[in-house]
């Protein structure tokens, strides 16, 4: 069992460090872009037809891959104020129903994810030719981060017990 925590511990890093800087780079080029739109709105009176389609898949794979980011280190919001006074039965109750309220909106993040990508692999994205199917790959690739972070957290639970 300490074998497959190591090697899992490592997948864990090294998944969510290429998210973390997947992210990252993708913030990076959009404010690069949007702030091109604006350049070229304002002070140039030419806006790139490309610039706003392109931010939208950017701002798309950024917010909803990083959410993975944030479900992962369990940072997300939360409702505390019961927290207080509810008996330790009650708030492992509440953690378990959260956890499997997160795993079935992640199996459904990747049943139609997957769905949405099919119906939309012949439209494309005005101004820059990317089939929209591309952009809705962010939801079940985001759904499986889902399970991974699940995974963690289970792990992390099960240390923490020891």
């Amino acid at each position: 069992m300490d074998s497959f925590k190591r090697i899992w511990g490592a997948i864990d890093r090294v998944v969510f460090a290429v998210v973390k800087y997947a992210c990252a780079a993708m913030l990076g080029l959009l404010i690069c872009i949007v702030f091109y739109i604006f350049l070229g709105r304002y002070v140039f009176h030419n806006s790139p037809m490309w610039g706003e389609p392109l931010s939208l898949f950017l701002l798309t794979w950024m917010s909803i891959l990083g959410s993975a980011l944030v479900l992962r280190k369990n940072e997300h919001l939360r409702v505390t104020m019961f927290d207080d006074k509810m008996s330790a039965a009650g708030i492992t109750a509440t953690e378990i129903l959260t956890v499997a309220c997160v795993l079935v909106f992640a199996l459904f993040m990747i049943i139609h994810g997957q769905q949405l990508m099919v119906q939309a692999r012949k439209n494309t994205m005005a101004g820059v030719n990317i089939p929209y199917a591309w952009m809705y790959l962010s939801l079940p690739v985001t759904g499986v981060m889902y399970l991974f972070a699940l995974a963690g957290q289970l792990l992390d639970k099960l240390e923490e017990k020891k």
